[in-house]
């Protein structure tokens, strides 16, 4: 399985990662719809997509759907984190930067992930303001995602700041019970592991809402219950998950 830290052009990948499998929320269904919106092969009324809002609350899943569902529909898409395009383009003059960045200009999707990396280089900045300019021009599209709005991005360039507001902004917002309930249930269903809803509801007054806490606690709590060959009980649940 690739790792999806890295630059990658070999979408559909990380099938893990699609729009049929993303838990909508009332906080996050305006970014879904724009994101799957992005990927329609006719013409939309926006060709950049700023998505932003607190870490693990889904950014990174809808980016790299909007990939693979590029891909399946016959469009070349490339993905990268915001480190990685420091590294390998902004910092640099050399052969292999400059095949990278050439790259990133012919693709039809260009998806940026972790923006805020790049206010630590302003090379790297300038290279992404020629890839933004480069590529909308030419008729591509361009997503982007961040823990922050655009203009909230400390010692961001203005003339980018700029580019990230021209298309739709979606923020996703934090994940309310309900959907925190879904997400338990369904993260559960995927490995057969059964939880009682008494289970789910002690689960929503103890761990963290975000995707990964969420995702973590039930990996232990299948781990525990696999180790103990027993059903998910309340103390079972607890010394799973180190709570007193």
């Amino acid at each position: 399985m690739p790792d999806h830290s890295q630059l990658l052009l070999n979408f559909p990948t990380r099938p893990e990662f699609d729009f049929s499998n993303f838990v909508i929320s009332d906080g996050s269904r305006f970014a879904f719809d724009a994101a799957r919106n992005f990927c329609s092969p006719s013409e939309t009324p926006y060709q950049s997509l700023f998505l932003f809002g607190q870490k693990n609350l889904g950014k990174t899943h809808l980016l790299l759907s909007i990939g693979n569902l590029a891909s399946e529909k016959g469009a070349q898409a490339l993905y990268i984190k915001g480190n990685d395009f420091c590294d390998k383009i902004g910092n640099g003059e050399s052969l292999q930067s400059q095949q990278t960045l050439k790259k990133l200009m012919d693709v039809d999707y260009f998806l940026l992930d972790d923006v805020e990396a790049l206010t630590t280089s302003v090379a790297a900045q300038e290279k992404l303001y020629h890839v933004y300019n480069t590529l909308i021009e030419k008729g591509g599209k361009v997503a982007f995602a961040s823990n922050f709005s655009p203009d909230k991005i400390k010692n961001a360039e203005s003339y980018l700041t700029s580019r990230f507001q021209w298309g739709m902004l979606a923020e996703i917002k934090s994940i309310d019970d309900n959907t925190t309930a879904k997400i338990i249930h369904k993260l559960a269903k995927d490995i057969d592991l059964n939880l009682p809803e008494n289970i789910i509801n002690f689960l929503l007054s103890r761990i963290s809402r975000d995707f990964i806490s969420i995702q973590n606690a039930i990996t232990d709590l299948n781990r525990e219950s696999y180790i103990q060959k027993k059903k998910v009980t309340l103390p079972l649940v607890k010394k799973a998950l180190k709570i007193p």
